[in-house]
């Protein structure tokens, strides 16, 4: 879920559903002295950037947060594709 390349929206997102995840990587941050930004810390890149996390899907979430699918999940006859499906260069769950 953690990307050098993703973008501070993304970041934003790990923030706001895996705080003790985003707040372990700043401080490997700190203990190695490198910063996933070449430039600026986590926190700097990710600054007041607006979340990602799309709150219409409840059942997403709680699958997102728990890492629980059920076979169901998988087949589907009418599947609608997660928020950030499909979406070019820009990737991640936005």
């Amino acid at each position: 879920m953690m990307c050098i390349f993703s973008l501070p929206k993304h970041w934003a997102g790990i923030r706001e559903l895996f705080p003790d995840e985003y707040e372990a990587m700043r401080q490997d941050e700190i203990r190695l002295g490198f910063t996933v930004d070449n430039k600026k810390s986590l926190d700097e890149f990710v600054g007041d950037a607006e979340s990602c996390v799309v709150h219409s899907n409840p059942e997403a979430l709680r699958q997102l947060i728990t890492g629980q699918f059920s076979q169901t999940d998988f087949y589907q006859e009418d599947r609608t594709f997660p928020a950030g499906a499909f979406r070019g260069s820009e990737g991640g769950p936005c």
